[in-house]
């Protein structure tokens, strides 16, 4: 993209959460000139709503745009990455990688494919950066997140895990580096534990079913000179929030209160990060291309190992069932 170009155009597939990338690619500088979606007529009609001036249920709308979002369900993802190969994208995270895929996404060699994580684009994950940036935590020595659920979704954990869990686990991946699976063990409900080495240090995942609707997020990080703690999450009847980041218990952040709608905030800064680095300026180290999205969620292909139908036989007896990886199937 020409950085003389005043206001790049941007075309947008998907209506639900497409919209949110209206917002965010219009808060970038973007004019957004297409609207596409499998319902020609949803498409027109939230285009009209939205004052987009094209509309339609083929790519062929998009043709004009510099460079189009994805805001479509995960399954949808590989097949319009694939047809976009030759465009500038950001597509909604996840990638979408699973056993069944795993070879067509490694087949994907654009390099201006993006997938948007705007975790570490939150304000406390920002600080939480810096400090390990300029040495506060020291050497890493354990890692504990812990994700609770309640949404009325028919997902799988494994589902909740590559969609939800994704979202923190995403910031520790610009964090650090060297993750390894090591084992998971399934019981009843969304219940899962995961653990993974991480630069020598264990990183142990916690995925629970919550008392409460909605999302909780909670990541403690452990070393040598401190230990941070970051929490928040989503609750439908007052929206998404952060709370102050937590240095050995004190808070070193102002914390993201739901006014401020924090994701939608982050969700931004990934849309501004991408438009940067299409005018060509530095990419911002926190944008996950598609290469570093693949080798993310390639972690977690054990977890598909583990069969649904095995785990609730084992859970519904009282036993937990366990997978740990053999040396030849240890992900990287």
């Amino acid at each position: 993209m020409d950085k003389a170009s005043k206001r790049p155009t941007a075309g947008v597939i998907g209506t639900n959460w497409g919209r949110v990338h209206v917002a965010g690619l219009r808060k970038a500088g973007c004019e957004v000139t297409a609207l596409m979606a499998h319902d020609a007529e949803l498409a027109a009609r939230i285009a009209a709503e939205e004052q987009i001036a094209h509309s339609g249920s083929s790519l062929e709308i998009l043709a004009d745009c510099d460079w189009v979002t994805i805001a479509t369900p995960t399954a949808s993802h590989l097949g319009y990455l694939q047809r976009l190969a030759t465009r500038p994208v950001l597509c909604e995270k996840p990638l979408g990688l699973t056993p069944d895929n795993q070879h067509a996404f490694d087949a994907l060699t654009a390099k201006d494919h993006f997938i948007s994580y705007p975790f570490p684009f939150l304000d406390a994950a920002s600080v939480l950066r810096q400090q390990l940036h300029d040495g506060q935590l020291g050497a890493l020595t354990r890692i504990c997140l812990v994700v609770g659920v309640n949404l009325p979704y028919p997902k799988t954990p494994v589902e909740w895990f590559a969609e939800d869990v994704v979202h923190p686990f995403s910031l520790l991946y610009t964090l650090f580096d060297d993750f390894e699976f090591c084992s998971v063990q399934l019981a009843q409900g969304n219940n899962m534990t995961v653990q993974y080495r991480c630069q020598g240090a264990l990183f142990d995942i916690l995925l629970c079913d919550w008392p409460k609707p909605g999302l909780h997020f909670d990541v403690t990080i452990v070393g040598t000179a401190n230990a941070y703690q970051l929490r928040g999450g989503f609750r439908p009847e007052r929206g998404w929030w952060f709370e102050p980041l937590l240095a050995d218990g004190h808070p070193i952040s102002q914390g993201e209160p739901v006014h401020t709608n924090p994701w939608m905030e982050a969700n931004y800064r990934v849309m501004a990060a991408v438009k940067a680095h299409l005018d060509g300026d530095v990419t911002e180290p926190r944008l996950f291309d598609v290469a570093r999205a693949r080798a993310m969620e390639k972690l977690f292909l054990p977890l598909w190992q583990a069969d649904r139908s095995t785990a609730t036989h084992a859970a519904d007896s009282g036993l937990h069932w366990a997978l740990t990886p053999r040396a030849e199937d240890a992900t990287r």
